[in-house]
């Protein structure tokens, strides 16, 4: 996905910023845990002096958790990673030798994250430094006079952008995002204009990937290339194309879906209208559902001038003689990921707001495979023309 969106030129991030924001998972997964025997020294001897280092750059730094929802995309994409073995954290517990196995189980995280808050909490930071750090749906404040709403979302990735909010609503310009998460960029992309109206000469950047492989995202620079209309729609396009919780087309990657994009401008206005009309529930009759049919084709057959999914089939089936493996997927089946994407792409294009309304995921979890569960019995999938997540 990253790979498509063009940055122009290299853009040099600046040496400090007027707020940091750490996704809290990317840290915890990212520090050593060697040497450390239990959860306390891990806090004192590793995690808060990591943060002690971070405010050397920056006067505001804000620390997001993720919640754990058992009704949600989110919680039955962690079901199929598998389960770590459980371990009750406190502070004398003896750390995990397997801290990734560990980390599998969402409830040791929920406790490591509410361990953690609390050590951030009574730790005490320079007197001239800001430190936010949520704690369930609540944020812990030092150091400022400024107090942060409560806040339901279930993901870091939407949250960090609650705390961006709330930074340039009180004066902060300049922001460093750190995360590895390619979700993270994209709704950055798509919230991007909302949150130059709070602050016109907002300064966003992503510290992104670990190692080798780490560089900046300039969300400013991103949004000047691809524009306003097709900046908002990218949660949608990322969503229906494939991301963590839903399921790509079968052989047909984001360079392919970014390539038929380009050459079908006409889907921008739906991708744009579908973000900023969130879950909507679209039939095989709206145009917006037969812009994307007409999308899906193009993403198979370029050459084809057909509108309707299912006549695509037909043709590269029988007079192009493709396998069913790779033709496209029925009508029914399109409209089914659709409104899964959609669902996925309404908790992100609502990110901005810190209480979502998150409508019920009953009938559009996938099963284990391929399949899409449904409430309708008779309709005809095809989910082999779907890639497994």
């Amino acid at each position: 996905m990253l790979q498509c969106i063009q940055q122009p030129g290299e853009n040099e991030p600046p040496t400090t910023f007027d707020c940091i924001v750490l996704d809290g998972p990317v840290t915890v997964h990212s520090l050593p845990t060697s040497g450390v025997g239990c959860f306390n020294e891990y806090a004192d001897k590793l995690f808060i002096p990591h943060l002690v280092k971070q405010l050397e750059n920056t006067t505001r730094l804000d620390l997001v958790w993720d919640t754990y929802l058992s009704d949600s995309l989110k919680e039955s994409t962690r079901n199929k990673r598998g389960k770590g073995v459980r371990r009750k954290v406190s502070g004398s517990t003896k750390l995990p030798g397997n801290w990734i196995d560990f980390l599998r189980d969402s409830k040791n995280k929920e406790e490591l994250f509410s361990f953690l808050s609390t050590k951030v909490a009574e730790y005490d930071f320079p007197p001239s430094k800001s430190v936010f750090v949520t704690s369930g749906k609540s944020v812990l404040c030092k150091g400022s006079g400024y107090q942060m709403a409560d806040c339901n979302h279930e993901e870091a990735d939407t949250r960090v952008v609650v705390h961006i909010s709330h930074a340039l609503q009180n004066g902060m310009k300049s922001v460093k995002v750190r995360s590895v998460d390619t979700d993270v960029v994209t709704i950055l992309v798509g919230a991007f204009h909302e949150l130059t109206e709070i602050q016109p000469q907002a300064d966003i950047w992503v510290a992104f990937g670990m190692g080798r492989n780490y560089c900046y995202y300039y969300i400013n620079s991103i949004c000047s290339v691809l524009g306003e209309p097709r900046s908002r729609g990218l949660p949608v396009f990322h969503a229906l194309t494939g991301c963590d919780t839903t399921s790509s087309f079968k052989g047909k990657g984001k360079k392919t879906a970014w390539q038929a994009w380009q050459a079908y401008r006409d889907v921008t206005d739906t991708f744009q209208y579908l973000a900023c009309h969130t879950f909507e529930h679209l039939s095989i009759h709206c145009v917006h559902f037969q812009r994307i049919e007409r999308f899906t084709i193009i993403m198979y057959d370029k050459t084809s001038p057909l509108t309707s999914v299912n006549d695509a089939r037909e043709e590269l089936f029988c007079r192009k003689s493709r396998s069913v493996d790779r033709i496209l997927p029925t009508q029914d089946a399109l409209l089914q990921l659709t409104q899964r994407a959609l669902h996925q792409a309404g908790i992100w294009t609502t990110c901005m707001q810190t209480q979502q309304i998150i409508p019920s995921t009953t009938g559009i979890f996938m099963d284990q495979g391929f399949c899409i569960r449904t409430v309708d019995p008779n309709v005809d999938y095809n989910p082999r023309s779907f890639q497994s997540m």
